[in-house]
């Protein structure tokens, strides 16, 4: 851990200056400023009005990275220490960016620039929780299932809408930029509601973006000009600027409220600057951000480890989703149940808890009733993870079959990490983890909730915590490709599975991620506990739908679901960009090129459909559209199948 803060002092006592410093990036800078220096206070603003210290000190670092995926945006931290003897109450935090996209040359390019919205998200496998049995199930594990379920991986969705500034100009192919909030200090007390009184900042980090425009009047859309305002507008009561012209854009990203700031207390405000060619591009590198900053969890401080270091209410540090420990504020003392027990269903009852909290001693509790955030000992969270520890996914293939798909991959990721590109000399693989999404509810873009993800399998050389053994997925018919870094490289195939609880005509995601430890030391060389994992990243275009089986003739063809009522349980739900989702299929085709004809029982020509089940693929889909491009109507439809290997006729119904 950092014993030295970069500010050009001797902080640890050491005699040297700024030599103790974890720098996870390429460049660092950093900056010291107080607001009660005799400059700054006779200081006179424009609108007349005197400047007023909140005796505020601020340490600022900025980080730039250069490695592919992370070059596009730079990290800002501040803290932000009240130096002064008064105690602030309903403290608002924010940055004020003036962001312009213009040509070099063009000095009124930032004048014609537009405002997009985007909703970027990020999923972050935190790992799989150790609490387990003896026969690698968790007790009652997630709340409100069965009582007894296999481990299943804990994720972290990060989620932020932030307002991009773009050019303007019709056809621009100007960059983009936008400012992003990443993190601000929190408070757990806030959850608990004996003691949320006394909490001094919000539970949950959290912000707003406001947009104004220079050139607007305040109070009108344009920046803020009094104390008051600014305050105001941190606290998200500004006046917008209206984001249908073109105009001077600037965003103010904010957080609060802090219930106080008392004297020598310190605030956390995190942030990032991103810019991006186009929009997919600066989402990609919003998301990058994101994921950067949410760092790794290290285990820093004792644990109980003994024979019941996986029962529910054993806390220590960090451990079966004790994230927090709790003291109470002075002068109070309350009782609360450090366990949540209340989380878990009826049929897996545990006896309430419950705890004396005073002040001078911290209990470990679990404030969010989510298993998720304390688990593996993991106390201590250490933000802007060193990219260079981020190991590559292996490459990947998916192949459709009848109620099934095979996902295979490669070992690449072995042959990197043992070659020394990530991690240390050190550097291990843990293994490889396979994830499906099938779940389409609560879908609002083209890809389904990030929570939706699913662990299905796990594979490594380690079956302690209930992986599979990776010599069982090796398919011993693939050779290897060639010698890269004294390893055998092995092609996509090397490893594989199948996933047989799929179903014919449902749209299902894969991905597979690496897992490593870096092999890094701490301060005394002892090997840390680490495991590393590649992102769970896919696009709409990955999915993959299982399909039935071509037959040799074209006997017997037939329609799921027969009737259509309105919907099927394959449908998705519609989303902009994904409008035609919903569709019957025909089934049993045979295995040639075949032709579909799709009729009215009048007679009335609906609809063709071209399909190829040469490569033993049966089945095909029909989006319920017209050859005139119109949704059709209820009614019993007819059709025919013509194919080299036979004819065949059927009818269907479809109710609207």
């Amino acid at each position: 851990m950092d014993e030295e803060v970069l500010n050009g002092r001797d902080d640890d006592g050491d005699g040297e200056v700024d030599e103790d410093l974890g720098f996870s990036a390429d460049q660092m800078m950093a900056a010291d400023y107080v607001d009660d220096r005799p400059e700054a206070v006779s200081y006179i603003y424009p609108t007349r009005e005197s400047h007023v210290p909140l005796e505020l000190s601020v340490h600022q670092e900025t980080y730039a990275w250069s490695a592919p995926g992370f070059e596009k945006f730079a990290g800002l931290r501040f803290t932000i220490t009240n130096h002064g003897g008064t105690t602030l109450r309903q403290v608002y935090v924010g940055l004020l960016a003036d962001l312009d996209s213009r040509l070099r040359n063009d000095r009124a390019g930032h004048l014609n620039d537009r405002v997009e919205r985007q909703t970027v998200s990020r999923t972050i496998v935190e790992g799989v929780p150790n609490w387990v049995t003896g026969n690698g199930l968790i007790p009652c594990a997630n709340p409100g299932t069965v009582p007894s379920s296999p481990p299943s991986a804990c994720m972290t969705t990060l989620v932020q809408t932030p307002p991009a500034v773009v050019d303007g100009a019709k056809g621009s192919t100007l960059p983009r930029a936008a400012v992003v909030g990443l993190d601000h200090t929190t408070d757990p007390l806030a959850l608990i509601s004996p003691v949320a009184r006394y909490a001094r900042a919000p539970a949950n980090v959290s912000f707003r973006y406001t947009v104004f425009a220079n050139g607007r009047i305040p109070g009108q859309g344009g920046v803020p000009s009094l104390d008051l305002d600014r305050y105001a507008a941190l606290a998200g009561r500004g006046q917008p600027a209206p984001e249908i012209d073109p105009a001077d854009y600037v965003v103010l990203v904010s957080c609060g409220p802090f219930a106080s700031l008392e004297p020598g207390q310190s605030l956390e405000f995190h942030a990032a600057l991103v810019a991006g060619e186009r929009a997919d591009s600066l989402t990609a590198a919003i998301s990058s951000a994101m994921y950067l900053h949410h760092g790794l969890q290290l285990d820093l401080k004792p644990d109980d480890d003994g024979p019941d270091s996986t029962e529910y209410n054993i806390g220590r540090s960090g451990r079966n989703g004790h994230e927090s420990c709790i003291e109470a504020p002075p002068g109070v003392t309350f009782v609360w149940d450090p366990d949540c027990t209340s989380r878990y269903p009826d049929d897996c009852y545990f006896p309430p808890s419950s705890a004396v909290y005073t002040h001078g001693q911290c209990v470990w509790t679990d404030t969010d009733c989510d298993f998720c955030t304390g688990f593996g000992g993991r106390d201590t969270t250490v933000r802007w993870l060193d990219p260079g520890q981020v190991p590559p996914a292996p490459g990947m293939r998916l192949i459709p079959r009848d109620h099934a798909v095979r996902i295979e991959w490669d070992n690449r990721p072995e042959v990197l990490i043992a070659g020394g590109l990530f991690g240390t000399s050190e550097a291990r693989i843990l293994g490889y983890r396979v994830y499906r999404l099938s779940d389409w509810r609560g879908r609002e873009a083209l890809m389904p909730p990030p929570k939706n993800w699913e662990l299905i399998a796990a594979f490594g050389p380690d079956t302690s915590n209930g992986e599979i053994p990776l010599a069982k997925v090796i398919d011993p018919a693939v050779d290897y490709e060639r010698i890269l870094f004294g390893q055998r490289l092995y092609p996509v195939g090397r490893y594989a599975m199948t996933d047989a609880t799929a179903l014919d005509g449902f749209d299902y995601f894969y991905v597979v991620t690496t897992v490593y430890n870096p092999g890094l030391r701490d301060v005394h060389r002892l090997k840390l506990d680490l495991a590393f994992e590649s992102p769970l990243t896919t696009s709409f275009q990955d999915r993959v739908s299982p399909a039935a089986a071509a037959r040799p003739d074209a006997q017997r063809v037939w329609v799921v679901p027969n009737p259509f009522r309105a919907r099927a349980a394959w449908d998705r739900p519609q989303v902009p960009g994904d409008p035609l989702t919903r569709h019957v299929d025909f089934m049993g085709l045979p295995r040639a090129r075949s032709t579909i004809k799709i009729w009215t029982v009048a007679g009335d020509f609906v609809a063709q459909i071209d399909h190829d089940g040469s490569d033993g693929t049966g089945e095909a889909a029909w989006n319920l559209i017209s050859r005139n491009g119109q949704d059709v109507e209820s009614g019993v439809y007819l059709f025919t199948v013509d194919s080299p290997l036979g004819h065949a006729t059927g009818k269907f119904v479809i109710v609207r």
